[in-house]
């Protein structure tokens, strides 16, 4: 055999093992109905997933729920190979852009058909906003949200201390924090960045603070005058600092987890972040002396403000058993056991979906043993909070975005010309769907 041809057999031996769907597991209460359910939650968190779909199983007698951690890189392929072949699970997990994607191939349930409608009516009345927001498309849930995700700022107050400011005195608007973060960068003797006192890197992140947005689905708009001040922001702290200086010290950063972190590691004294640094620095940095506060919103603009982002729970349009899917997804977030869903999403050390489950005993809990998560749970029922379109091109324009936002931190584009750009290439790309019968 030549060495061609023994390497395209191994790529094909890789490439089946990579993308074939996971064995499912001997089930243990084998006269129950199976619930397939991949989910992409590894590390620390697997075996939290696996506990709640213990606790599910040992509730009631009818479903068994499975669970199989599929890792992220694979799992988008993976999922769209079995909905192709007809085998796919029956619950998945997904925080990538796919739902408008996924809803328009017709390759997830929309979830009123298997809730009735007292348990519609009670969700649409009681869940938060964005919570709704994000579980609905094109007026039908086609999730349930295990959790979103919200930033604020956190600041090491020790540096603070530094510059004579304290957790009382924390700046009340943005132009405050920057002339703050001013007093607490540091450089060597080269004018290298040795500390940044903040760092804005994402106007996308920035937008809702400043009154912007990205339109709908169905009318993307990126270029209005809220969204050029977000990105005119960030660019020019950015620029303050030296395009180059920022891309070296990013450069220099060790990775972003565990002691490493950019909070623990205090390489930057204030860092706009979401909710899950909060479990992590606690298990990691127990003593680090921090505080949270919502981004501080910039004269004109909107206070507990803060772009959002899912973690989709959605049912298979090829599931076999939807009705077991739908019993775990409302017992982990709670929509009949508020104590469950309270235990389930703190265990995750994520937010509740509803006012009734963050009253709970079991998340009040949590919040006693973690008082700094307060600030997200003030922010999730917010009218302030936005999200990024749905729709079909959602993920081509997720990927668009990425590198408008890359261009404008090397200094290479200004943020005018790219969020114009944006809008001429979203533009250019729906007519083209449009012509090839992918887009109505």
């Amino acid at each position: 055999m030549t060495v061609k041809a023994v390497v395209a057999a191994v790529v094909g031996v890789a490439i089946v093992v990579v993308l074939a769907p996971p064995a499912v597991p001997v089930q243990h209460y084998p006269d129950r109905q199976k619930v397939i359910f991949w989910h992409m939650w590894g590390n620390e968190f697997q075996p939290v997933v696996e506990n709640i779909a213990k606790r599910f199983n040992e509730s009631q007698t009818q479903y068994e729920v499975i669970p199989r951690y599929v890792p992220s890189d694979g799992a988008l392929t993976k999922f769209l190979l079995s909905a192709s072949g007809g085998k796919a699970p029956d619950l998945v997990s997904q925080w990538n852009p796919v739902l408008g994607t996924w809803s328009d191939r017709n390759l997830i349930t929309p979830l009123e058909e298997v809730m009735s409608p007292a348990e519609v009516a009670r969700y649409k009345q009681e869940a938060y906003p964005i919570m709704k927001a994000h579980a609905t498309y094109k007026g039908h849930l086609m999730a349930m949200i295990a959790g979103v995700d919200v930033t604020a700022v956190y600041y090491r107050l020790d540096q603070l201390k530094e510059v004579g400011v304290d957790k009382d005195h924390l700046p009340q608007t943005l132009e405050g924090l920057m002339a703050l973060a001013e007093k607490l960068d540091r450089r060597d003797a080269q004018g290298h960045l040795l500390r940044i006192g903040f760092l804005p890197s994402s106007w996308k992140v920035m937008a809702p603070s400043f009154g912007g947005d990205f339109g709908s689905g169905e009318h993307m708009t990126f270029d209005t005058p809220a969204n050029r001040r977000a990105a005119e922001f960030v660019v020019a702290n950015q620029k303050r600092l030296g395009f180059e200086n920022v891309s070296r010290f990013n450069a220099s950063q060790a990775a972003d987890t565990g002691m490493t972190q950019p909070l623990i590691a205090g390489n930057f004294s204030m860092v706009l972040d979401g909710q899950w640094r909060v479990k992590q620095t606690a298990d990691y940095a127990p003593n680090l002396d921090y505080c949270i506060s919502p981004v501080p919103p910039p004269k004109g603009g909107k206070a507990l403000a803060s772009m959002t982002d899912p973690n989709y729970l959605m049912i298979p349009r090829a599931s076999t058993c939807p009705k077991g899917a739908w019993a775990f997804m409302k017992y982990w977030i709670g929509v009949d056991d508020q104590e469950a869903g309270g235990f389930n999403t703190s265990e995750m050390g994520w937010l509740p979906y509803c006012d009734r489950v963050a009253h709970s005993k079991s998340y009040q809990k949590y919040l006693q043993k973690y008082p700094r998560y307060q600030t997200f749970l003030d922010l999730v029922a917010s009218p302030n909070l936005e999200k990024f379109p749905v729709s079909s091109l959602q993920t081509f324009v997720t990927t668009e975005v990425g590198k408008a936002e890359e261009s404008t931190s090397r200094g290479t584009l200004s943020p005018v010309a790219a969020l114009q750009g944006l809008d001429q290439t979203v533009a250019d790309e729906l007519a083209r769907q449009k012509r090839l019968g992918n887009v109505r």
